[in-house]
């Protein structure tokens, strides 16, 4: 799967990469994203048109659309929860993946970038131009907790499949791992010793410098 500047979004045979196999126009703007749902017989995409759109790849046509009133930073899907995450200005919504239904929205003090549901859907976490990581409460907006480790804007957020950890990555060349519970024994963590921690690092989180 690939996706261009202005408008056409081809899907490729990654065995023979040199031509695109299916070719869909639909966009105004560049598009800047596109997932496959399921058993790849659909999949979405988003633009700089302030879109959200799914396609059906075996009748090659658009299903439906959900409108922003600002440009879509990021989206992250994850099939098991049927929940599309979307960043767009200083919000993150929540929307059904079948329906589009709008199912929360929450604002936060930064322009954000990136963001992504925890598998028991109970919180989020999501990192923009602040150079912040946040946790933040679905049920009632509240920002759980942050923290501002990266010296660049976030641009890039992910849960572990298991829950258990989060990567976010930023213009400063950097990608921390941040443990979902501090304090638990946890692939490269262990218990912390709070008089032996590096001054630049934390019981929560681990960072790596990009080359």
């Amino acid at each position: 799967k690939q996706w261009y500047q202005r408008r056409v979004r081809g899907i490729f045979d990654v065995r023979q990469p040199q031509k695109s196999i299916e070719e869909y126009i639909g966009h105004n703007g560049s598009i800047k994203g596109a997932r496959f749902l399921g058993n790849d017989n659909f999949f979405i995409s988003i633009g700089e048109d302030k879109l959200l759109k799914m396609w059906d790849r075996r009748a090659q046509k658009e299903l439906k659309q959900q409108s922003f009133d600002q440009p879509v930073n990021s989206f992250d899907l994850e099939d098991e929860m049927k929940v599309v995450t979307v960043t767009y200005g200083n919000n993150v919504a929540l929307h059904d993946v079948t329906t589009f239904d709008l199912l929360r929205t929450h604002s936060l003090p930064c322009v954000v970038n990136s963001a992504s549901l925890h598998l028991d859907q109970r919180y989020f976490v999501c990192g923009g131009e602040d150079m912040y990581v946040y946790k933040v409460s679905i049920e009632t907006g509240r920002i759980m907790e942050s923290y501002k480790k990266h010296f660049g804007p976030v641009h890039c957020i992910r849960y572990s499949p298991d829950g258990e950890l989060y990567a976010s990555g930023s213009e400063d060349g950097t990608i921390r791992l941040w443990q979902d519970s501090v304090g638990k024994t946890y692939g490269l963590w262990q218990r912390p010793d709070l008089t032996n921690i590096h001054n630049n690092c934390s019981p929560r989180d681990l960072d790596f410098v990009m080359g």
